[in-house]
């Protein structure tokens, strides 16, 4: 609705210019209207006076014909030139017969001639009613019809006057309005003249106009063409802000063909159909690129207000989506990655799970089983059990982190001592480091989830060489995971801590938690997790607090947590 009250604007480009150009326009047309009647009923009756009154319209023509080829279109010296002419034709050729076309046109001239006089309007109207009141005492009629004759122009002046006054006055309140809600509306609005691109596609297809759009897509190089046809005719101060013009004088002319790129042809093409089809309102989302090179998506609502010449004036609202869109893809991106972790869950649940069914049946079903097979089995149901347990925490974690639940007991831990109880649990071979390292002040249960996801990530991308180094910082203790490994792609690197984001795609087991999840837990105890690639090795470095040197005797290693 805004941009439709906007659109009265586009005709309001400044009172005057629009003014003279319809005097003049409007005026050469009476003009040789007028001089062709003369002609015509002169040729026919062979009147060679009717073929001399021909010759003051012809007059007037020529003044306002050369002012329309000079570019210089004055309303105001086209009918001063008009009323000399009109007074002068009816003193040298005018009769009884032409007394009346000759009065009303000369009251016709100054009425409309007022609407050009911005000051000192009513000494103006006064001397204009006296002229027009004294030019029939110098016309060859009798003197008592020329006191009529001038009483009833000047009178007729007057009130004509004061009805176009009032017209003018009424149209023009209304388009400073307009023009006011135009540049300072909060809303960015351009207006753009499309015809010389409509004229073009129109002389390139002449096809049925249902395919106009797969023919645009075809040939994007008529498009191009097209839109550099297509001219800024003016923007508000929102539109310049968001499309960060320093130069509005320098923005407004024909488009540049370089605007339309394989990623906006499409909205091009949109709007290029609408226009074809006479459409008076459509809407496009484009790509585009402001002046200092931000790339922006923005929609633009459209609304055709063209007259007579269609696709001349078309006022567009632009409103930034970009965050929208951004927003959108995020959401389309997390549903993707989320059907993915939801896969991957059902693979690695499913797994333990059938070990754990598979072993359990063979036990149910009372096959006999010596001491040493038994004891295997229930170690296999065990470690499958754990594995399933270790992911339904990492699930937990996840989703408690979401509302802000996820909770963590702090206590001297014996790091070294959880690192070797995380080992006990794993199939994994590593170089544990040749020193203990200091105890820190965490969760241990956390601490073990921590260094298990790190393992395990690891065992499953890592290369054949896997160890363990630890060290102090000031009052933190960290310890490093390292493998040999290919290391993660430059392009997921730094995302490989987002949920259900993981850095070797295609590999079996990747339920893409695991490192968001201990990054949450590091942090929630006062540490970090960060990653590198070093020499060669990729890195996982975790860091906890201290354990101050009081409480050393008070470290844990506890499987509760």
């Amino acid at each position: 609705m805004g941009v439709r009250a906007i659109a009265f604007l586009t005709s309001v480009s400044g009172e005057r210019p629009g003014l003279d150009h319809i005097v003049v326009r409007v005026g050469v047309a009476a003009s040789y209207l007028v001089t062709a009647l003369y002609l015509v009923i002169g040729l026919v009756t062979g009147d060679g006076l009717v073929l001399a009154r021909a010759i003051g319209p012809m007059l007037a023509a020529a003044l306002m014909t050369a002012q329309i080829l000079g570019g210089r279109e004055e309303g105001g010296i086209a009918l001063f030139g008009s009323g000399v002419i009109i007074a002068l034709w009816y003193a040298l050729f005018g009769d009884l017969t032409t007394v009346v076309p000759a009065a009303v046109a000369l009251v016709l001239v100054a009425s409309i001639g007022m609407l050009f006089v911005d000051g000192h309007r009513a000494l103006v109207s006064t001397i204009t009613a006296v002229a027009l009141a004294a030019i029939p005492q110098f016309w060859g009629s009798p003197q008592g019809t020329k006191l009529i004759l001038g009483a009833i122009m000047a009178t007729s002046y007057l009130m004509t006057y004061l009805i176009l006054n009032t017209i003018h006055e009424t149209v023009t309140s209304l388009s400073t309005k307009y023009q006011i809600l135009f540049d300072e509306s909060p809303t960015a609005v351009l207006e753009e003249d499309w015809s010389e691109a409509i004229e073009y596609v129109r002389s390139e297809y002449v096809g049925k106009p249902e395919r106009l759009r797969q023919f645009l897509l075809a040939y994007p190089e008529v498009v191009r063409k097209a839109v550099s046809r297509a001219r800024v005719v003016r923007a508000n101060e929102a539109a310049q802000d968001l499309l960060e013009i320093t130069d509005a004088a320098s923005f407004e002319g024909y488009r540049s063909p370089r605007v339309v790129t394989d990623q906006n042809i499409e909205s091009f093409v949109g709007a290029l159909v609408a226009l074809y089809e006479g459409k008076k309102t459509w809407d496009e989302e484009i790509l585009t690129v402001s002046r200092l090179g931000e790339m922006r998506w923005l929609q633009a609502r459209s609304v055709d207000t063209s007259d007579a010449a269609r696709a001349s004036s078309i006022v567009i609202g632009l409103t930034d989506i970009t965050h929208v869109r951004a927003r959108n893809e995020a959401m389309a991106e997390l549903m993707r990655a989320k059907d993915q972790f939801v896969a991957s869950v059902s693979h690695e649940l499913r797994t333990p799970l059938t070990a754990v069914v598979g072993i359990t049946s063979e036990l149910v079903q009372g096959r006999v089983l010596d001491q040493e097979e038994r004891a295997e089995l229930l170690r296999l149901v065990s470690s499958q059990a754990s594995e399933m347990e270790n992911i339904v925490d990492d699930l937990l974690v996840a989703a408690r982190s979401q509302i802000g639940t996820v909770a963590v007991k702090l206590q001297v831990v014996d790091l070294l001592g959880e690192l070797k109880a995380t080992l006990d649990g794993l199939a994994v071979t590593v170089e544990l480091p040749e020193r203990n390292p200091p105890l820190v002040t965490a969760d241990p249960r956390r601490v073990r989830q921590i260094l298990r996801n790190l393992l395990t990530n690891a065992l499953r991308y890592g290369g054949p060489r896997r160890r363990i180094t630890v060290g102090t910082s000031v009052d933190r203790v960290w310890v490093e995971v390292r493998d040999d490994g290919e290391g993660i792609p430059e392009e997921l690197a730094a995302r490989i801590f987002e949920p259900y984001v993981t850095g070797h795609a295609g590999v079996q087991g990747s339920v893409g938690l695991g490192l968001s999840v201990s990054r949450q837990l590091a942090e929630l105890m006062g540490g970090s997790l960060i990653h590198s690639r070093t020499a060669g090795e990729t890195v996982f470095r975790l860091e906890l607090p201290a354990a101050p040197v009081r409480d050393s005797a008070l470290a844990s290693h506890s499987d509760t947590g």
